[in-house]
This record gives structure tokens, sequence and C-alpha cells, in this order.
């Protein structure tokens, strides 16, 4: 069994437990041994790291796998001799996107971490981040994967591959989330569904469903799974059935382009009411969590964790890294370079696409063209995408307003200006690039 030092880029999360779970069970199952295991976090995030390293260590010792577990705020230090690193850092942490969700509803547009104004908000201060352990891992791990799940993760890795040399991908656990349930629909091990996705990060479409040899395609699509899909993603009869007729399975995020109204008035109730917004919802999860990560007994991965947002994430991640240590190709959905794999995308641009993962990282597999009913909707986004990572590598002023002027929910001139003022007030801590600037 091969050995790899992995280090883990915001260590204090409560997503780490869950991502440490899975290397156990890789361990065992005799894939690889993550011998070495570093967390790294920033200063202000120690007491939380330790919490989350001392509740890991149980877990691990109880799974009965040997490590070193380390914690460090040194990032250099983690990176020397890693094999993988893996991000899943929160610039500014969860006031910050508190801040990015209740902005944009002020404006009266969805507020969301990484999709419209506060995905745009979030981007400006990863994307530097970012690039900063991008250069430090060509200095200390040249060899090295970054594993991107830093949010949003499709912008966060376009610019890592546009603007670093590091060898790079981004995760997403929402096609994995329609892959487990398509799986438990029909009846199968998740192992034996894949699927043909295809769009960008957080706005992805399943055009196709194999299980083993098999297309299960129209199996899906006529079945009352694919009712109860959209129920639960709130796109209402007429929408259901317009998708249907598409032949495809979106990512939920869809509903905020096609349902705006609904979604803006669900989230202003909610913001007028007690439950706040979904960062408020996540901050009282988290306190529960840290509570019983902080028990000197509790040695189990917590039940409230599935509250939290994120499952599967760690799948597609040591999916890749197995196939990648082991040379055992296996498919996964990431974020990675087109070169032609979405039709109607530029070559160069990162989109979120099926990919065949083996010792040399993922390479994307050719896909059909996404439906025109929602292409011109991909296409637009991309845009928005593609200008505001320029905005965040470069500061510059009106790049980032005409990102947000090209956001399909940023209504016009005058909203995204307004956006972008308070956007640019309420991170500039976050934000050395824009300093000074005004539009």
């Amino acid at each position: 069994m091969k050995e790899i030092k992995l280090a883990i880029l915001g260590g204090g999360s409560s997503y780490t437990p869950e991502l440490l779970d899975g290397v156990a069970k890789r361990y065992l199952e005799g894939e690889f041994h993550a011998k070495e295991i570093v967390m790294v976090d920033i200063p202000e995030g120690r007491d939380r790291m330790e919490t989350v390293a001392s509740f890991a260590r149980r877990m691990l010792s109880k799974r009965g796998m040997p490590c070193s577990l380390t914690t460090t705020v040194n990032r250099r230090e983690a990176f020397d001799g890693a094999s993988f690193v893996i991000s899943q850092v929160r610039v500014g942490g969860m006031l910050s996107r508190r801040k990015d969700e209740h902005i944009p509803l002020k404006h009266g547009v969805i507020g969301q971490e990484t999709t419209g104004a506060g995905g745009f908000a979030n981007a400006l201060r990863t994307i530097p981040v970012s690039l900063e352990f991008a250069r430090e891992m060509q200095d200390r791990c040249p060899d090295a994967w970054l594993l991107n799940f830093s949010n949003p993760s499709g912008l966060v890795t376009e610019a890592l591959i546009r603007y670093s040399d590091t060898k790079t991908f981004g995760l997403c656990n929402v096609p994995i989330g329609i892959r487990m349930g398509v799986a438990k629909a029909l009846g199968v091990q998740p192992s034996q569904v894949s699927m043909d996705v295809s769009g960008l990060n957080h706005l992805s479409f399943v055009t196709g469903i194999w299980v083993g040899d098999h297309d299960a395609t129209v199996t899906i699509f006529d079945s009352p799974l694919f009712d109860e899909y959209l129920k639960i993603e709130k796109y209402g009869a007429r929408m259901g059935r317009f998708l249907k007729r598409l032949r495809v399975i979106p990512a939920s995020y869809l509903s905020y382009y096609w349902c705006t109204e609904r979604a803006l008035r669900e989230q202003l109730d909610d913001l007028s009411g007690e439950k706040g917004s979904r960062a408020d919802e996540v901050m009282r999860i988290e306190r529960d969590l840290f509570q019983m990560y902080a028990k000197p007994e509790n040695a189990d991965l917590p039940e409230a964790l599935k509250k939290r947002g994120g499952a599967y994430y760690s799948d597609v991640a040591l999916n890749s890294i197995s196939a990648i240590v082991n040379n055992r190709p296996v498919v996964e959905a990431l974020n990675v370079v087109n070169r032609g794999s979405v039709p109607g995308i530029s070559a160069g641009s990162v989109v979120e696409v099926s990919c065949m993962v083996d010792a040399r990282g993922p390479h994307p597999l050719a896909q059909k063209p996404l439906p025109p009913e929602v292409m011109g909707l991909v296409q637009q986004v991309k845009a928005y995408e593609s200008l505001t990572v320029e905005a965040a590598v470069t500061g510059d002023i009106e790049k980032a307003f005409f990102a947000l002027l090209n956001h399909p929910l940023i209504p016009g001139a005058d909203t995204a200006q307004a956006l972008l003022k308070d956007i640019l007030e309420a991170n500039k801590d976050y934000l050395p690039r824009f300093a000074g600037k005004a539009f």
C-alpha cells in the first residue's frame, strides 16, 4: 500500500472529520495510507483546529489507522514533502459568509455564498489567498496536487489554473450527491453508477446516466425519482415539466436562476424571522458540532454533521487521490480546463465535467452539446466568472463592475455599482488590491 503525506488547508473546518473518516476507510480498504497528515489554519483558527485534531486522533485510533496527525499555522512547514494538498478555506470565516448573504438581499437580489453577488465577494477574497498557496507549493512541494474545495470552487480553480503552475483541479459535492440519489433509487451501489456531467460549478447538468454498461437515462427521467428531485429543489410543476422535456438533471442552484422571485422571497422571509440566512443557520450547527468534537469520550462522527452541507465531497477527493496514487482509473465530475469537452465554452476555461482520473490526474471526457434552452445561461455565467477572476487577480475596479453586471442575477448597472461599493467596503480588510479605488 502506497504512503502519502496529506496537508489540509482550513484544518479547523467542521468538514475535516468527515474527510479524515474517509481517509481511514481508504487505509482499511488497502487503497493508500496517509501516514502523515498535517492540518493547517490561521492563528485565529488555532483553537478550533486543535479541537478538531483531538477528535480526529480519537476517531482514527478507534478505526485502527496509524498515522502522524499534526497541526500548524505555518503553511510552508505543512507543504514540505506533501503529496496532496486539500484546500477548504473560508477567507474571512463565517462572518464574511454572513455578509455575502446579507448585503445582496439589502439590494433586492439573491444572497448566496457561491452564486451571484455573494459568490463574487467570496471569490475576491479567496482567489488571491489561493494563489499564495500555489506559489508556496511550487517552492516546497512542486510535484504535489492541489485539490480545491474552497468556494466558489469553479472560479478559484480557474484562477489557479490560469495564474499558477501548480497541478490542480476543483471539487464539488453536487454531482456526486445526484449520483448517490440515483444509486439509492435504483437499488445499486454508487460505484456502479456513472454520469455524463457538463457545465460549470453549481451550474452543471447530468445528461446521461449509466449503470455498468447499461444506459439508464430514460429509466431515470421517466421515473418518480425525477419528479421527486424537482419537487425537492422547488422548481414547481411548470419548470419541472420543462426540465423533463430537456432530459437533464440540473445542479440545484439552477433554481436561483429559473425561480429567482420565489428564492428571493424565501430568503427575505428567513431573514426577517428567527432562521436568518444560511450562514446564521450554519453557525448554530457548528456551535453544536464543536461541542461534540470537544467531548473526550466522542470518537464517532456526530449525526449533526449531515446538517452542515458538503456531504460526499470527501468521497470525490479521496476517489481522485486513490486513482492518482494507484493509477486505477475512475470517473468523477471535477472542475478542470475544458479542452473542448463542453461544447460552446472556450477551450481554456474551467468547466465542471465528467473526467477520467488516473496517475496523470483528471482528463475531461467529451460531452454532447447542452440544450440551447440552458446553454445561453451557462455562457453568460462563464463570462461573469472570467471577469471575476481577472478582477480578483488585478484589482481592476472596472472588471469587477462588469463582472457583476454580466451576472444573470444582477438586474442592471445601478444595482451592480451599488453592490460593488458595499462589497468593497465590507471586505476592505481582505482586498488590498482594491484599496483606495472607487467606481
